[in-house]
């Protein structure tokens, strides 16, 4: 997504709009129009995040300590078969204990993308279907395959969650009859579907969310892929991709215009989505916050963003903007520091990549975002030094030199820690860590010798 381009909005409330409620259904198949008495009653309203400076319903993880990343598994082509599987589940689950020694243990999310259908943007606005090439030999099926994986990667401080889309709609979908008979499908004033973005040599369509919302469709979307896997409420967590509240397309429009529905009623509808989410107890994650595409960043709806600008908070206007505003709270601020997804899909076996992210962006991320300062010594971030408490183990500090060994380095402690005691030096590794030596405190000093781009951990030997 290009986020470098924004929109320029102004101030709206919501609009509280009427729900009609469906019957709990497997998602298998065209969806129906029938009812339901178990749906929450879920507001359109804006949420005022002013009033408490907290969100609207506690989350459920602390996203500012807690490493959220994706796992690409398999793409599809441009005839919506499979192109390429990148991971099995069997093979996530090795990457994800890799990837649980590199960052120390500490506790991380993986959304999965290519986990249905085909791969990829595979089969949207449908979610029905596990891909059957991730599945491991002896499973009989790939969605038993992924309820394993999700209950086996816990031992490694992981919880497994799912990548989706709530927008996009390709015409090879279960559901595209259903959804372009109903007008979920965006129009044109004709009512011709109007054409998106091609994505791996497919053309998309958008869904009009006040539509889909109204005939029910979005909240049996939702209830049918819990229904398939209710280990989803358990994980507590799901990552909505491109959750624009227009059409790229039409950036300025309203999103169907063969409907009647303003985008103020668009943008309401996709508050219920969240509160809806979070009332089957999970956060809602989503690809950005405020950008060309938005109005509402949902602020105290919204978890996290996984690219988060804080340039476009405080150059833009956005709905609900305060007259004194000049940063969020690290509450409404939360990101990924390390968009690991790329580097895994090339080297999954040695996951080379990482080691230089995670020293250089996720441990100094995290000491920002969770700074005790009595803790600190001579705290040392920049572009090719780190020097930083991992505040995330106790008594445990990561040093890092990107571009040059240095020798004989100093190092000075945090002040809370104790005085001439004894540290164990470590390498970083896939595996763990690597111990290389000890090193003897003088007060709160200690001297290594540091490589060129080797991740290296000291950590208090106790008694």
């Amino acid at each position: 997504m290009n986020t470098t381009k924004y929109y320029k909005s102004f101030l709206t409330r919501g609009l509280t709009t009427f729900f009609i409620s469906m019957i709990l259904m497997n998602c298998q198949g065209p969806v129906t129009e029938q009812a339901s008495n178990a749906e929450p009653d879920v507001s359109g309203a804006y949420y005022d995040w002013t009033q408490t400076m907290e969100p609207e319903t506690p989350w459920n993880f602390d996203y500012n300590q807690t490493l959220v990343t994706k796992l690409f598994l398999c793409s599809r082509d441009g005839e919506g078969n499979v192109d390429q599987v990148y991971l099995t589940f069997e093979e996530v689950l090795e990457v994800v204990r890799k990837l649980d020694n590199l960052t120390l243990g500490l506790p991380k999310i993986v959304y999965l993308v290519g986990w249905q259908y085909n791969g990829h943007d595979s089969k949207y606005p449908s979610w029905a279907e596990v891909n059957a090439k991730l599945k491991r030999d002896q499973d009989d099926t790939a969605l038993q395959s992924l309820k394993w994986l999700m209950r086996e990667a816990k031992q490694y401080n992981t919880t497994i969650s799912l990548h989706l889309n709530m927008i996009d709609a390709f015409e090879d979908s279960p559901l595209w009859d259903e959804y372009f008979k109903k007008d979920i499908i965006a129009k044109d004033s004709a009512g011709n579907p109007i054409p998106g973005e091609v994505f791996w040599d497919m053309q998309s369509y958008q869904i009009s969310y006040a539509r889909e919302w109204e005939l029910g469709y979005a909240q049996k979307r939702i209830d049918g892929l819990l229904e398939m896997l209710p280990e989803l409420k358990e994980a507590g967590t799901i990552h909505i991709d491109a959750f624009h509240s227009m059409r790229p397309s039409g950036v300025g429009e309203v999103m169907s215009p063969y409907l009647d529905y303003t985008m103020e009623e668009e943008i309401s509808t996709q508050r219920k989505i969240f509160r809806y989410w979070q009332a089957q107890g999970l956060d809602v994650t989503c690809e950005g916050a405020m950008y060309w595409l938005r109005k509402d960043p949902f602020i105290g709806l919204q978890a996290m963003a996984w690219h988060f600008n804080m340039s476009n908070f405080r150059t833009e206007e956005w709905m609900g903007k305060p007259d004194e505003f000049l940063a969020l709270p690290v509450q409404f601020s939360a990101y990924t520091p390390m968009h690991s997804e790329g580097e895994i899909q090339k080297d999954p076996e040695n996951l080379s990549g990482l080691p230089a992210q995670f020293s250089l962006r996720v441990v100094p991320w995290y000491y920002r975002r969770n700074r005790d300062v009595a803790r600190s010594g001579d705290v040392i971030i920049s572009e090719d030094l780190v020097v930083c408490p991992v505040l995330w183990q106790e008594n445990t500090l990561l040093v890092y030199s990107k571009d040059e060994a240095l020798p004989g380095r100093q190092i000075q402690l945090p002040s809370l820690w104790e005085e001439d005691q004894e540290w164990q030096i470590s390498e970083l590794s896939i595996d763990g860590l690597i111990p290389v030596g000890k090193v003897q405190a003088s007060g709160r000093r200690v001297i290594i010798d540091l490589k060129k781009a080797t991740p290296t951990v000291l950590q208090l030997i106790k008694e």
